[in-house]
């Protein structure tokens, strides 16, 4: 069949699937005045753009006949109507639908023209001042230079959300980056990973046994055991997932570009005993330089009159608390230690100590900072401390320009206490900027719950540092009266003791604050958590569904997973209307009204992974989204919509860190892979008054039954015991 040339213009996406850019097309032609559908793999396309494209005709059972492209040419639109919807499309920050018009209105064809040549009689147009002629002028080069690299990118079968992400990451100058080395796109840009781009290098020349090939594999390799909790690779399993990944079996080969990679200092090997370990070296020097910081403030000795001590359990009875022995001796200890572990599960009194060693610490004169991983975290501290809480981030004062802290050894935070909340959040790279922000004689408290799943980022810090034995730890273990009748906490200490939670099911007679809800196929889950948001908890317990409810699941991916609740509850709780306005960033919508939530930290916006918040409003003109994150209003613009996600629903990974007046945990066999006990008992502690199991009994039973937490590739307790050098 010979191919044909159809020439048209695009009405409107129907479909775009992101991880291959496949695109269903609505446009219309001269020959096809009422409309043809065109399908097939398109860079960034926008409706209104006109295409020449070469293909062949099909006919599709369901949809009838389409036109399957297999090239293309993009032109400029040719008609008025095709002009203003490709100007109206949001493409260009600056011009909006009501610009377009205004725009077309005035210059008529010769519109694009003038934005390209002679920009400076834009601000000739009703409603365009010299400024924003200017801006407008910008977006549209902006815009074509996006176009162009996403072209190139995707003649190497780069979709266009990834292309969007590679021009993000290197601008302008992504062509040439790519081109002299397309293996940093595997380790510098999320989700590429090594297939995609190892197909790349070998358009460009680049393959087999060549070192820059197998240089770039063993870096892809220790970026990706880092990204799953590791700190290093021992030698045997590096050559193994070297040999997998790469399909080499020549270990000379690859020893030599793992001396290569150690010559240039790109890796870090650690010795111990017969073994090698390798390291990317910014997490080997987090390891190692916290050990010798944690291990020199040991040796800081402190002392306290007894006299003292009595005056401060004084105070705090005064103020109406009555303070446990161990919460008595937390106290005391963080008076004579340079670093304590605070530790214990829900109900144990964490939060009322943490208070009251606040206020003992600020009673005697000491300076006293507050911080937390997550910006959640952090306003959670304030309410419960009484004292402001920042970030860690913020705490540092993270300059995002120069990627490092401005608070470290050169220049250590001004306090004589300082407390970290939620601690067993902080990885190993955090934790060693951390200590280096430390005065030697600052009193670092560590409060967290050592049985919650560990920190996203590499190592398991909290847990490294109890199991050490050289740092003072409390455990609070004692369940204080007001919580004894709270089946939540109740629930929580059966899980961690690898027994089954008491499962209520809600028949309109038993009270109780945590319930089971029983769904064994999808249909039935979707239509009970429907109920239960709508009717349940919102008109029998008075919880608003969108900033009180929580609805958490085990994965992204799946029909229970992340992404597909948020479509369902999205759709009941902030359905399309003619009154809200929307703004499409590839393969994500966003509406007015929405929840959202943060996935990367934007220290230029002062908005971190984890913080979440409503859309307030979209403006549709200058393409920018106002949103509020916990009563401070943040306004993202479109390229900062790759960060931003829908939190409807979101993954227990995401929900730590944070409280939620209620909490939905939709719990299925179909998440087996991720049912651990750590995990279900983590979802059960961020509800703070209600929470609901919906799913199935068994797949909590499997969680609960197993306790075979993953080991991650950590020698911090050795060190910090010094068994080695």
């Amino acid at each position: 069949m010979d191919n044909e040339t159809l020439t048209f213009t695009v009405e409107r996406i129907t479909f775009y699937n992101e991880s291959n850019g496949y695109h269903v097309l609505k446009g219309v032609s001269s020959d096809h005045p009422l409309g043809v559908t065109v399908v097939g793999v398109f860079a960034s396309i926008q409706p209104g753009e006109e295409l020449r494209a070469t293909g062949v005709w099909t006919y599709h059972p369901n949809f009838g006949k389409q036109f399957q492209c297999v090239s293309y040419t993009l032109l400029k639109p040719a008609t008025l109507k095709g002009i203003e919807k490709y100007l109206g499309s949001g493409m260009i920050k600056g011009i909006g639908p009501v610009t377009a018009k205004n725009l077309v209105d005035k210059f008529g064809l010769e519109t694009i023209d003038i934005i390209e040549n002679n920009p400076e009689k834009l601000a000739d147009c009703p409603g365009i001042g010299v400024a924003k002629a200017d801006l407008i002028s910008k977006g549209w080069f902006l815009q074509r230079s996006v176009q162009d690299i996403m072209i190139f990118l995707q003649t190497y079968g780069i979709t266009p959300a990834y292309a969007s992400k590679i021009f993000k990451h290197y601008g302008r100058d992504a062509v040439r980056a790519v081109s002299n080395n397309p293996y940093i796109l595997a380790y510098e840009i999320p989700g590429m990973g090594f297939k995609k781009t190892d197909s790349i290098a070998k358009e460009l020349g680049i393959s087999g046994n060549d070192p820059m090939r197998l240089s770039a594999g063993i870096l892809f390799i220790l970026n990706t055991i880092t990204k799953d909790g590791h700190l290093f690779l021992s030698e045997q399993e590096l050559y193994k997932y070297a040999k997998e990944m790469l399909k080499i079996d020549q270990q000379a080969l690859l020893m030599g570009s793992i001396n290569n990679l150690l010559a240039s200092k790109k890796i870090v090997k650690r010795q111990i005993k017969d073994d090698n370990y390798y390291y990317l070296p910014a997490v080997y020097k987090a390891e190692q330089e916290s050990a010798s910081i944690i291990k020199a403030r040991l040796n800081v000795l402190k002392t306290f009159s007894r006299e003292i001590l009595v005056n401060v359990f004084s105070e705090i009875a005064n103020n109406g608390i009555c303070l446990t022995e161990l919460q008595e001796y937390a106290i005391e200890m963080s008076f004579k230690t340079n670093i304590l572990i605070i530790t214990g599960g829900p109900g144990t009194g964490k939060t009322t100590t943490l208070k009251s060693l606040a206020q003992a610490h600020k009673s005697l004169g000491r300076s006293l900072l507050l911080a937390s991983p997550t910006g959640r975290a952090a306003k959670r501290l304030s309410e419960v401390s009484g004292f402001n809480a920042l970030t860690i981030h913020r705490l540092l004062d993270y300059s995002p320009k120069e990627m490092t802290f401005k608070n470290c050894k050169e220049n250590p935070l001004d306090c004589d206490t300082l407390i970290i909340d939620e601690a067993s959040m902080i990885d190993m790279n955090l934790f060693y900027a951390l200590l280096s922000a430390l005065k030697p004689s600052t009193t670092l408290i560590l409060v967290g719950d050592s049985d919650q799943l560990p920190s996203v980022g590499p190592g398991s810090v909290l847990n490294e540092l109890i199991k050490s034995d050289i740092i003072t730890v409390v455990k609070l273990t004692s369940i204080f009266r007001q919580s004894e009748s709270s089946d939540i906490i109740k629930n929580a200490h059966l899980i961690n003791s690898g027994k089954m939670p008491k499962l209520l099911i809600p028949d309109g007679r038993v009270s109780t604050d945590c319930y089971f809800v029983a769904a064994t196929d999808d249909f039935k889950t979707y239509s009970l958590l429907k109920n239960i948001l709508t009717v349940g908890l919102t008109k029998k317990f008075g919880f608003d569904p969108v900033k009180d409810i929580q609805v958490i699941t085990p994965m992204n991916k799946g029909s229970l997973g992340v992404a597909k609740l948020n479509e369902i509850l999205r759709d009941l709780l902030n359905p399309s209307s003619s009154g809200k306005n929307e703004i499409q960033n590839f393969e994500r919508n966003f509406r007015e009204g929405d929840k959202v939530i943060q996935l990367r930290n934007n220290y230029d916006l002062d908005v971190y992974n984890g913080d979440m918040g409503i859309i307030k409003s979209i403006d549709t003109e200058e393409q920018e989204i106002v949103i509020d994150f916990s009563q401070k209003e943040v306004t993202l613009q479109s390229s900062d919509l790759v960060d931003l996600s829908l939190a409807y629903a979101i993954t227990v990974h995401k929900s730590q860190g944070s409280e939620y007046p209620c909490v939905i945990m939709v719990v299925s066999n179909q998440h087996y892979l991720m049912l651990q006990r750590n995990l279900i008992y983590t979802g059960l502690t961020r509800a703070r008054k209600t929470m609901v199991f919906l799913g199935t009994s068994r797949a909590i039973s499997l969680a609960v039954n197993n306790d075979k937490i993953k080991k991650r590739n950590t020698v911090l307790a050795e060190l910090l015991r010094g068994n080695f050098a």
